[in-house]
């Protein structure tokens, strides 16, 4: 048995795809992970604060989660303010607003639904406003915490166009029949590709292929495996390398491997985790500001020298972050490569030198002796088994045999964040805190040892 009525969620997908929306319609609900779980926890701190904001910015009538029905859609609006000629729809977003001027077409799309089933129900809309939060914002100073941005051109066009297709969509997704799926670009990362769409059984599909956009895949359509596509198929140069690889089955070497000759012994692999609360934690801190709260360090005099491990895990309580900055400096000493794999450490080394400016030129000192694996990776070697991906979860299992993250408690950063701010903001019980604090461990310090072994497989 299926839902009669149909939420937003479900109305954008159908829009995106309608066989997507079908499915949503019908797709029971996912156990929340870690990060899911941390994700809300935030969502509904910045949601508290938005009716505080409003409360006190808000001479007239306001109300929250005024729930609207019509047509079978249901919508629920963040907060609805009386206004000169009528009220003012307000969608409360937990981002920070653009620094460009660009909203986010998702943003108005979202807030143009709720608009679609707001004025279908008769609810007179004056303006419609995105209540986002400052960039300006810090702990101990006047600044507010939230910007509103007044999107009622934008949304209106949009929640008539939504308006126009709304029977259609809701034939669509309420009918006993799926609707026939058409390969996109949007099946790429689709929650139902592989299960009983398009994808489904299908080994390797043809998004292995990097970057590949509705124009490509109009010429290939409706072939989804790889190995059913014609070899002549026009592709860009990196696409046509990971193409003849993964049908070949065998690797290429490119000349970037060349840059493994720049590593400077001894090496540290360094890596962090971080966590990056919605609202500020620290005095001087921006909303969504990203802090490591964890490093591990594999050490190597040279290739085949024996390893040696450093580690570092934050307290639940308290600003750790100089402390983390001391003993990182500490143990990377002054000499030899530091190798990191993508430029995510250096964006975070950068920040803790702002952070702390009487480290700041130790801190450049490391920054100058960064070598990024991962560009050697892009640039140097192209194996089957990577699928046309670069990252450390693809690479390390393709280059050492018998490894992976499978069984770890935690195997994803975001997973990782998810279960230090839970603990920090006193989400988990402290009874469990010395079982997640081994798995934390567990899980950085195997990123580091992927990128040593990953290394030596390349010098191979």
């Amino acid at each position: 048995m299926i839902n009669d009525s149909t939420d937003k969620q479900t109305f954008l997908d159908a829009l995106a795809c309608p066989t997507r929306g079908w499915y949503s319609q019908r797709a029971p609900r996912e156990e929340l992970t870690p990060a899911d779980e941390w994700t809300f926890y935030n969502g509904n701190l910045v949601g508290q604060a938005a009716r505080e904001y409003l409360g006190a910015q808000s001479p007239t009538s306001i109300s929250f989660e005024t729930t609207f029905s019509d047509g079978g859609f249901i919508a629920r609006a963040d907060a609805l303010r009386q206004s000169t000629n009528g009220w003012d729809l307000i969608e409360v977003k937990s981002a920070k607003e653009p620094d460009d001027g660009k909203i986010k077409r998702e943003y108005l799309d979202d807030l143009a639904y709720t608009a679609m089933v707001a004025l279908a129900a008769g609810q007179v809309v004056d303006r419609c406003v995105l209540l986002l939060l400052s960039r300006s914002y810090r702990i101990g100073t006047a600044n507010p915490l939230f910007v509103e941005l007044d999107v009622t051109a934008a949304v209106l066009a949009r929640a008539e166009e939504f308006a126009n297709v709304a029977p259609e969509i809701a034939d669509s997704i309420l009918s006993a029949r799926r609707p026939e799926p058409v390969l996109t670009s949007k099946c790429n990362g689709c929650t139902f590709f592989a299960n009983g769409c398009v994808g489904d059984g299908v080994v390797t599909s043809i998004f292995v292929i990097p970057r590949l956009g509705d124009k490509r895949i109009d010429q290939i359509r409706p072939i989804v495996d790889l190995f059913k596509v014609p070899a002549n198929i026009e592709l860009t140069e990196n696409q046509r390398r990971v193409f003849d690889v993964v049908r070949s089955g065998k690797p290429r070497v490119l000349d970037g491997l060349a840059r493994l000759d720049d590593v400077r012994w001894p090496a540290h692999y360094l890596d962090f985790e971080t966590v990056a609360p919605f609202l500020p934690w620290f005095e001087g801190d921006s909303v969504h500001d990203v802090h490591p709260f964890q490093y591990s360090i594999h050490h190597r005099n040279d290739m085949t020298a024996e390893l040696t491990h450093h580690e570092y895990l934050a307290p639940v309580s308290g600003d750790w972050r100089q402390e983390l900055v001391e003993q990182m400096l500490r143990d990377l000493g002054v000499d030899g490569s530091v190798v990191v794999y993508t430029d995510f450490e250096e964006r975070r080394l950068r920040a803790l030198a702002v952070a702390f400016p009487e480290f700041a030129d130790r801190i450049k000192g490391v920054i100058a002796r960064l070598f990024d694996l991962h560009d050697v990776v892009k640039d140097g070697y192209c194996h089957p088994g990577f699928q046309g991906r670069t990252s450390i979860k693809k690479v390390y299992p393709a280059l050492v045999s018998g490894t992976g993250y499978e069984d770890l408690p935690i195997a994803e950063g975001m997973s990782a964040s998810g279960v230090f701010g839970l603990m920090r903001v006193g989400k988990y019980n402290a009874a469990t805190f010395d079982e997640h604090r081994t798995n934390l461990l567990a899980y950085c310090k195997l990123d580091t040892l992927a990128m040593v072994q990953v290394h030596e497989a390349l010098v191979r």
